[in-house]
């Protein structure tokens, strides 16, 4: 266990814990004292990296990298939203009171070498997915494109490539990588698939990760790389639903899903027993799982996933699991 609330902290949701290679886990929270902050553990004491002293309040998931590095989304003090990244102090990527008229929603995702993908408006009724660093801002994509609206967040990979869900303005629903000035497609509805999930995952090495529901009926969990999809798991199996994907550099997939006859869970694999992470309703630290959260940064390099759980006696926990592969 990471954290748990109790005499310091009174609230963790609704935003999702992240993990960095070493094992590092941050989460947003809220303090018994007031305001919010970013915190990170290793199952020893937890650290404050920003707090009530340096920002009106904490507003997503923290995404840590390797190096220490971290990203959020905040309110000002004077007012106004704002995309952060901590490092050597606190420094502001994008804000409201420049050329985007808000920030978020959900959060930040991070690579190693601090650049950072948001999504935000520019003004009204015009959003995007962009990504920063401290030195400039770029477009990838916004509704002034072909798309109408985005969903989940945006996830960026070592080499640079973002990852988002999008919905077209011809009703088509896709999932999109961007870099360098141009988008691709991953997969769109209409051929093979009747739904996209919102919350797509990418690794390193370019493969994404994603559920979807299939035209022919079913659904299951795909994998793209370079441009060969393929199933992992099927709803035609052990697994009546699936729900997220979450993939590591290695390969290998965390899903969201829900087996046969069972609950909602997070699952290292394909066997619904063996490879059993987390799930409703499960026993828990003398108490029940009645919800948790995870989403693509809250798994690193080696597989270990960062979990936020409520419990049926009323705690909400931060826990990592080290048993995905």
């Amino acid at each position: 266990m990471i954290a748990s609330t109790g005499e310091r902290f009174s609230d963790f949701a609704p935003y999702v814990a992240s993990v960095n290679d070493a094992g590092t886990v941050a989460f947003q929270a809220a303090l018994r004292s007031g305001g919010t902050g970013v915190f990170t553990g290793s199952g020893g004491a937890v650290a404050e990296d920003a707090g009530p002293a340096l920002l009106a309040g904490v507003t997503s998931h923290p995404d840590l990298n390797g190096a220490g590095a971290t990203s959020f989304y905040g309110d000002l003090p004077g007012g106004g939203q704002g995309v952060f990244l901590l490092r050597d102090g606190l420094q502001t990527i994008a804000d409201t009171r420049g050329q985007f008229a808000s920030i978020g929603p959900l959060g930040p995702t991070m690579n190693e070498a601090g650049m950072i993908a948001f999504r935000a408006d520019r003004a009204a009724g015009v959003s995007g997915v962009f990504v920063g660093d401290c030195d400039a801002v770029t477009a990838v994509a916004d509704t002034e494109g072909p798309w109408s609206r985005f969903h989940g967040l945006p996830v960026i990979n070592r080499g640079g490539t973002v990852v988002f869900r999008a919905d077209r303005k011809d009703g088509v629903q896709g999932i999109y990588a961007g870099r360098g000035g141009s988008v691709r497609t991953v997969a769109e509805t209409g051929a093979v698939f009747e739904t996209l999930a919102p919350f797509p995952s990418l690794n390193d090495r370019g493969t994404v990760a994603f559920a979807a529901t299939l035209l022919a009926g079913g659904g299951g969990i795909f994998t793209v790389d370079a441009g060969l999809v393929t199933r992992g798991i099927g709803t035609d199996g052990a697994f009546e639903s699936c729900r997220s994907a979450l993939i590591t550099s290695a390969g290998a997939v965390v899903r969201i899903a829900t087996p046969r006859g069972g609950s909602l869970g997070l699952f290292a694999g394909p066997d619904p027993e063996a490879d059993r992470i987390l799930a409703l309703g499960d026993p828990l630290h003398g108490s029940t799982v009645a919800d948790f959260a995870s989403n693509p940064v809250s798994v690193n390099a080696t597989g270990q996933v960062a979990i936020r759980v409520s419990l049926t006696d009323g705690r909400q926990l931060i826990l990592r699991a080290d048993r995905a592969r």
